[in-house]
């Protein structure tokens, strides 16, 4: 009986400290992913501007050939 006793209370610890862990890489993959959105959101932002600058120079621009040729 104590020997199942020291097994189990082996077993608990063992699985505490998996627990912990994994905690711990939650925690850092939480702290990428929140990095992550800011780099996406000024992205999107920065193609929203893209666009609106595009935009307002019209189409004409698009057809026209670059100084080089």
């Amino acid at each position: 009986m104590e020997d199942d006793i020291i097994r189990l209370d082996t077993r608990i610890i063992y699985l505490e400290d998996s627990i912990q862990q994994m905690n711990m890489i939650m925690l850092e993959q939480d702290k990428k992913m929140d990095k992550l959105m800011v780099v996406v959101n000024a992205l999107r932002e920065k193609i929203s501007e893209l666009e609106e600058k595009k935009g307002e120079r019209g189409l004409s621009e698009e057809n026209e050939r670059p100084p080089h040729y």
